[in-house]
């Protein structure tokens, strides 16, 4: 791994292939640099001009009196690996490359220079970015190594002069959206120590930047966005690490294409897409997740000010001088998962000394103009603040004039010094620049959005929960590999019948039926005790016997179970004519209860992961399923069926009893370890249904597939 500080913090820089002409890239880049107040010598590489932009100016790299911390690239792609090389030679330890012509092309000889760029900076052992960038800033040092026009046309400077906002990093495989980020955000009065544009990653990827930006003191908040991860096996490490740190990652993944006709074996595997993959990783690691740019920014922006001061509960407060702000907003709240009840007496009590009859304490708060006027807006929300029952605060209010947010500063800045509980403004009308000043200076984000700030601080909670985990060492039990367990899966392919008696065989699931091979076989096995009895037909080329006709339910007597012999053998030769029938498998009856789905699947990138959703033949139409890497502890697990609209039928609906939800994660553990030892000779893992049993009644496991790999 090289060293990233000459990368981004620099002590001096050459700029390779420039231009005096701000109209191109190479000349805007000569630009950026000269107006950003770098401290460090600047020199440039041109063949065609000896003076640019007041610089010293060389003809080749070779001609630098000396070595330079860090080159900007932007020579014409088929000359960037040689002028690497000539950096390299010359002891230059970093570069941004922001040439275009790579593997963006998806041609051969694009592919060929990039690999050329890889190997140069390998042989040197360089920290590059690029190619096909747009470059980055830091804006602490400060640099503007780019060319984008957000930082080039901004009127603003790159840090604002007073917000409390902590600092905002910004990795971006896209340039354009990685400067958009900053440009939407910047008049908000938040502060990005970074903004880092990663292009084709030939050299460092985005996690190589994320884990330097973690030890970097000017940077709180991590943004990303993102198509996919170089080495998706880092992640959990690294945002490990970020946890620890206390520095979020908030991220924003492009791509929601699903894995689709492949995986028709498997119920499992068809609803573990590629991009419910990546949201499942980010939730098992503590990493936020946004769905458009503007949740990013809000996102962003709420981590950025009350990282250090999340709620403890779900429970919030609304203020508003607007009855129907409030609403707006307590809908959205109730949107996200938080509460919006009635406040304690005590504090409405307080509240109502100072409102009109037509005003309300009761949650939303509608102070009304009139009390607005006399009360402000810190006084109230240091009285909402104050009750045990308000977990944080939310503000529905006018900033079309700072009037009100000008007489409360002195307020607002002494009420945050004090405050342990997140406050977040949310205007209905556009917010006057001098209001949004005040508030990022006292310590407030301002949002525009009453989803995305309900969002946000279902955000927070949902972070100071993961931390809590984190503090209390819970950590997933490692589990060694079985050499047992993998020469087993060695012997597929598996019948429902045979993949049964390999989880019972390493102690997952109870013992299986009964195999019979002939009519007469299984009539004599259900009369063996009274009860009913399904019957499947077991066949290694019918994965789904539903479909095909192969299962008899509710059979009771010698003559059905003959019969249904008979008639399953039939309907599995109509299905798969020719097909090898390893006989019919014949368990009890399971009682009555919730069905569920358990299930392993491996993901190309992130490996295996343990799958639990609701269940049935219904499983893949109803989508209701969470998924996590294996293995998981029961904390984990139990977070996971907390994450299913099914958790409430496990809880007991219209007048159900509660269904054993401890021998659900009980299952979901046993599954996750198997698979952990399994490692990669187990491919698949379906347990659907799994009829999740009254409290205390077990469950049993109704169907099961294993695929090895």
């Amino acid at each position: 791994m090289p060293d990233l500080e000459p990368l981004f913090r620099p002590r001096s820089v050459v700029l390779v292939g420039a231009s005096p002409d701000t109209a191109i890239i190479r000349g805007r880049m000569v630009k950026a640099m000269a107006q950003c107040g770098f401290s460090g010598p600047v020199s440039c590489v041109s063949r065609s001009h000896t003076d640019i932009g007041g610089f010293p100016t060389y003809a080749e790299i070779e001609a630098l009196p000396g070595p330079v911390d860090l080159a900007l690239i932007t020579v014409p792609a088929a000359f960037v690996s040689e002028a690497l090389e000539s950096c390299g030679r010359l002891g230059i330890r970093a570069a941004v490359i922001i040439s275009s012509g790579f593997a963006e092309e998806r041609s051969a000889e694009g592919l060929a220079r990039q690999a050329a760029v890889s190997a140069v900076a390998r042989a040197h052992d360089m920290a590059v970015i690029g190619p096909n960038g747009e470059g980055f800033l830091n804006s602490g040092l400060p640099i503007t190594a780019t060319f984008s026009p957000a930082v080039l046309n901004s009127d603003l400077d790159l840090l604002p002069a007073q917000s409390r906002s902590g600092g905002i990093a910004v990795v971006s495989h896209s340039g354009g959206i990685g400067f958009s980020i900053y440009n939407r955000a910047r008049p908000a009065e938040l502060r990005f120590s970074y903004v880092i544009s990663m292009g084709n990653e030939a050299g460092i990827d985005s996690l190589d930047v994320v884990d330097f930006l973690i030890d970097d003191p000017d940077t709180d908040v991590i943004t990303m966005f993102i198509e996919g991860l170089k080495q998706p096996g880092r992640l959990a490490s690294v945002a490990t690490r970020a946890a620890e740190a206390g520095k979020p990652i908030v991220v924003a993944k492009m791509g929601r294409s699903e894995a689709g006709a492949a995986a028709v074996a498997s119920h499992t595997a068809s609803l573990a897409g590629s991009h419910r993959t990546y949201r499942s990783v980010f939730d098992r690691y503590g990493i936020i997740h946004a769905d458009d740019l503007d949740e990013l920014v809000d996102l962003s922006a709420a981590f950025a000010y009350f990282r250090t001061c999340v709620p403890r509960g779900r429970r919030m407060a609304v203020l508003t001088p607007s009855g129907g702000a409030g609403i707006w907003l307590a809908d959205s709240c109730a949107a996200a998962g938080l509460e919006v009840g009635e406040l304690d007496a005590a504090t409405r009590a307080a509240i109502d000394e100072h409102l009109p009859p037509y005003g309300s304490s009761r949650n939303p708060v509608d102070l009304t103009a009139q009390a607005l006027d006399a009360l402000g807006y810190a006084r109230t929300i240091e009285m909402l603040a104050a009750s045990p029952e308000v977990d944080g605060v939310m503000v529905a209010c006018s900033l079309i004039s700072p009037r009100h947010i000008e007489a409360d500063e002195a307020r607002l800045h002494a009420l945050r010094e004090t405050l342990h509980k997140p406050v977040i403004f949310c205007p209905y009308t556009q917010a006057h620049p001098r209001a949004i000043e005040i508030l990022a200076a006292a310590g407030f984000p301002c949002f525009t959005s009453a989803p995305n700030a309900a969002r946000a601080v279902a955000e927070l909670v949902r972070y100071g929960e993961f931390r809590e985990r984190i503090a209390a060492g819970r950590p997933s039990p490692a589990t060694a590999p079985s050499e047992a367990i993998r020469t087993d899966l060695r012997a597929g392919p598996f019948t429902e019948h045979r993949s049964k008696a390999l989880l019972a065989a390493h102690g997952v699931i109870a013992a299986p039926g009964t195999l019979v091979h002939s009519p007469e076989e299984a009539a004599a096995y259900v009369t063996t005790s009274p009860g009913t009895y399904a019957c499947k037909i077991q066949s290694s080329a019918i994965a789904h016997k539903t479909e095909a006709g192969g299962v008899a339910l509710d059979v009771a007597t010698a003559e059905e179970a003959r019969a249904a012999y008979v008639a399953l053998v039939a309907a599995a030769q109509r299905f798969a004519p020719g097909t090898l029938i390893e006989g019919v498998l014949i368990e009890p009856m399971a009682p009555r209860g919730v069905e569920m789905i358990v299930g392993v699947t491996t993901d190309p990138e992130f490996g295996q992961l343990l799958l639990v959703g609701t269940g049935g033949v219904l499983v893949e139409v109803l989508d209701d399923v969470a998924l996590s890497p294996v293995p998981v502890n029961r904390s984990e697990a139990e977070r996971m069926v907390d994450s299913l609209a099914g958790a409430t039928l496990l809880a007991g609906a219209r007048g159900a009893p509660p269904a054993d939800r401890n021998a659900l994660v009980s299952l979901m553990v046993a599954v996750s370890t198997f698979a952990a030892a399994a490692g990669d000779a187990l491919s698949q893992l379906d347990l659907n249904p799994v009829i999740v049993h009254a409290a205390g009644a077990g469950l049993t496991v109704a169907d099961a597939l294993v695929i090895g790999s």
